[in-house]
């Protein structure tokens, strides 16, 4: 009887993988270690990548086993890692979520950590850690791969040709090297010893700077307008002194012309010159003249007229040009 109960165990046993079809996992089989026991809550995780995140991946806290992962979905681009998580965990909703690994080959596993003083609640069944509060994974693989990358993607061969470059840009004669060297720390230590102009060089070349930005417009409009108004202007330059030039044999001929009669002239300007003083000072003596025959006449020549009253007893001509000569001179016509 004992036998026949050992041999149907197998057959019972492939008539339940039969039955429950060809979909089953082998992290399906409720083996202790694989899922959680006792009361849980599920939390949702968005992750930027789950790379070689395995099934069944443990929740970490604090060193401290929590729970563990249910499954991934796809959404968008974001992989979403579903996990149930013992109930009697506490975590903060602003915890955030990093894919680590314990050891250097060791599986890789979610791990939760809180900030501190962290008082925005508790997760709660259903809740969401988003993917601004998570970390992909940075593992050994990752950096094996960028260690080859760089070793065979001619990296250390572009280091050794920049450590070439600069030996060869100092001289080769010790003697010279220290001369520089020298020379160098004579114009660090002169830096040094002159900071504050320094400091007035920095300090004018910012308000150049911010007078620049201030006057944006005006620098794009001679940055725009400038080049093109520039060639015209070389264009006009360069005719000028074209005309210059051709003006040269213009100018020997008129010397040759003028140098003939540069008396004459000299004479014509001594002649016109008292005659154009005199018009120029016309407006100021026309005026005194005036005045002065229109006295003549209101105070001397017509009250002689209207009543003369004259007795000549002797006349001589030489009294008669002096009176004419201070008539004259009071009117202004002699000097």
């Amino acid at each position: 009887m004992r036998r026949i109960l050992i041999k149907a165990v197998p057959a019972l046993t492939a008539l339940t993988l039969v039955l429950t079809g060809c979909g089953v996992k082998a992290t399906d089989i409720p083996i202790p270690g694989t899922y959680p026991s006792g009361e849980t809550y599920t939390v949702r995780i968005e992750f930027g990548s789950v790379l070689n995140l395995p099934d069944r991946a443990k929740v970490i806290a604090d060193g401290v086993e929590i729970g563990m992962l249910d499954h991934i979905d796809l959404i968008g681009s974001t992989a979403v890692a579903t996990v149930k998580l013992h109930s009697d965990a506490k975590l903060s909703k602003s915890s955030t979520a990093e894919l680590r690994q314990s050891t250097i080959l060791g599986d890789i596993h979610i791990a939760l950590e809180a900030p501190k003083n962290a008082d925005t609640g508790f997760l709660r069944n259903g809740d969401v850690i988003p993917a601004s509060q998570t970390v992909p994974a940075t593992n050994v693989e990752d950096i094996l791969r960028a260690l080859s990358n760089i070793v065979t993607g001619g990296r250390w061969a572009d280091v050794a040709k920049v450590v070439e470059d600069v030996n060869a840009a100092f001289p080769a004669d010790p003697a010279e090297l220290d001369r520089v060297n020298t020379a160098g720390r004579a114009a660090l230590s002169d830096m040094a010893a002159h900071t504050a102009d320094l400091d007035r060089i920095l300090a004018s070349a910012q308000q150049i700077s911010g007078r620049l930005e201030a006057g944006r417009g005006a620098v794009d409009s001679i940055l725009t307008l400038g080049p093109d108004r520039a060639a015209g202007l070389s264009g006009v330059l360069f005719n000028v002194v074209k005309l210059i030039i051709s003006g040269g044999g213009l100018a020997r001929n008129v010397g040759d012309l003028l140098l003939p009669h540069v008396g004459d002239l000299q004479s014509i300007v001594s002649i016109l010159a008292p005659a154009a003083l005199t018009v120029g000072y016309a407006d100021i003596t026309v005026g005194e003249n005036l005045e002065t025959f229109d006295t003549l006449l209101r105070e001397k020549l017509i009250p002689l007229l209207n009543a003369p009253d004259v007795n000549i007893r002797r006349a001589s001509a030489d009294v008669q040009a002096d009176q004419l000569i201070a008539t004259l001179r009071s009117i202004g016509m002699t000097p």
